[in-house]
């Protein structure tokens, strides 16, 4: 099986297209054979170019697959089980393409390993010992990946589509502001976190290996890969094919002296990126590749406030301990660097303001209710109510009221007088 992007056929456009599409293999035996039943048919046109138009608008094939297929390029447009749908990029590592698992019917990234590397049979034992480590990765700001093989001479592995660019692509439109470049920065901090706590070093970090997806996460790319140029003898300055070309400008110290690294390495070359990314200068500048790799063994990098003038010392200091010469004086590690980095875009919890004492109040006591007044009355009683009488005997009320012995003398008098005129009539009567 042969790279889809590797030149190896006629590439005049083929007087037929059928047979051209169905060894390509990118279709099912039912979907071509209705393709041909369209041709003979007069469905579909004859000529190649008219016809790929049309499989285009049927989206039958994509435009990639179209343009491999009339340049007479059959072979490369399926590896393994996937189909590949486009070219999205290339790197240090080889060529990346959007594809599509077939039984699964799941959208991929498929990064294809660049034959130079994948002829050596080091490299190859070395990739398939990395990819057990990758296959744990599980993390927000991890590009996952979800396969891993070697089909004929073809080395590849499989990962999550993310939809977006990275930030090497976004440098093009110009440098990226502080803030934003740091909250950039502390996210792929956590990844690699992760990644280290899985016992994994980068060892590639660099703008093209940091994904940044289209609701503004960050995803870091090609973990476990970066291996593979040391198991390749004379990889690190290679040019054929893009090789290594760029790696030079975020490589440690230690990674360039060919020391043993560990994940403070993957640290200073996240601070050489970010300071790429957002002056739009290498911390590190020189003629060539080897001018720019002794000036970070023998000199500090040029300090990134000649660039950016305002940027708060807070976040210079941060970028100068994390391209700090030797490992040790780096954070210790990759969630100490996060937490570093937050802290600079994150205001710090502060304890709440304590509330304020409320002035005093005048000593007014408030009206007591009727229902529960149990406050205790005067001494001096109120007036009893007074009745209403008829008018005529309203005199004598006020008579008894003001002369209560006399008006009860008179009473039994009266009544005594009665009684005795009652004696006198009843004596007579007899």
């Amino acid at each position: 099986m042969a790279s889809p992007d590797k030149s190896r056929s006629d590439e005049r456009t083929p007087a037929d297209l059928l047979p051209v599409l169905q060894s390509s293999g990118i279709l099912s035996e039912r979907m071509f054979d209705e393709i041909r039943s369209r041709v003979e048919h007069g469905e579909y046109p004859s000529d190649p170019t008219t016809l790929a138009e049309r499989l285009m608008r049927d989206q039958l094939v994509t435009p990639y697959q179209a343009r491999r297929l009339l340049a007479n390029k059959a072979y490369g447009l399926l590896v393994g089980r996937y189909v590949i749908l486009d070219r999205i990029g290339s790197g240090s590592m080889g060529r990346v393409y959007k594809a599509h698992h077939q039984m699964m019917d799941r959208v991929v990234a498929l990064k294809i390993i660049a034959p130079e590397i994948a002829a050596n049979e080091r490299v190859v034992a070395r990739f398939q010992r990395e990819m057990k480590l990758v296959g744990r990765l599980d993390h927000p700001n991890v590009v996952r990946a979800f396969d891993a093989d070697r089909a004929n001479r073809v080395l590849y592995i499989v990962m999550e589509y993310v939809n977006g660019e990275s930030l090497g692509d976004r440098l093009r439109r110009g440098p990226i502001p502080a803030p934003e470049m740091i909250d950039y920065a502390a996210q792929a901090a956590l990844g690699l976190a992760h990644a280290h706590s899985q016992g994994m070093v980068h060892r590639d970090i660099k703008p093209s290996n940091i994904l940044l997806s289209e609701d503004k996460k960050v995803k870091i790319l090609d973990l476990g890969l970066g291996v593979l140029m040391e198991a390749d003898d004379g990889a690190t300055f290679a040019t054929a094919d893009g090789i290594a070309v760029g790696t030079v400008d975020y490589m440690s110290p230690e990674q360039a002296l060919g020391k043993d690294v560990d994940g403070r390495s993957d640290l200073f070359s996240l601070g050489c990126a970010m300071y790429h990314l957002m002056t739009g200068k290498l911390a590190f500048p020189g003629e060539s590749p080897i001018d720019r790799l002794g000036r970070r063994i023998n000199n500090r990098h040029v300090p990134i406030s000649e660039h950016l003038p305002d940027l708060p010392a807070s976040a210079q200091r941060v970028i100068d301990k994390l391209m700090a010469f030797k490992p040790q004086d780096r954070y210790e590690n990759a969630t100490e660097a996060a937490e570093a980095l937050q802290a600079l875009i994150r205001p710090r919890n502060r304890k709440p303001a304590p509330a304020p004492i409320p002035a005093p109040t005048p000593n007014v006591k408030a009206p007591e209710a009727a229902a529960v007044d149990v406050a205790p009355r005067s001494l001096k009683a109120s007036p009893p109510p007074q009745p209403l009488y008829p008018s005529w005997f309203s005199p004598l009320a006020r008579a008894a009221a003001s002369r209560p012995n006399v008006l009860l003398t008179l009473g039994i008098a009266a009544l005594a007088l009665t009684f005795a005129a009652g004696v006198f009539v009843g004596y007579l009567l007899k």
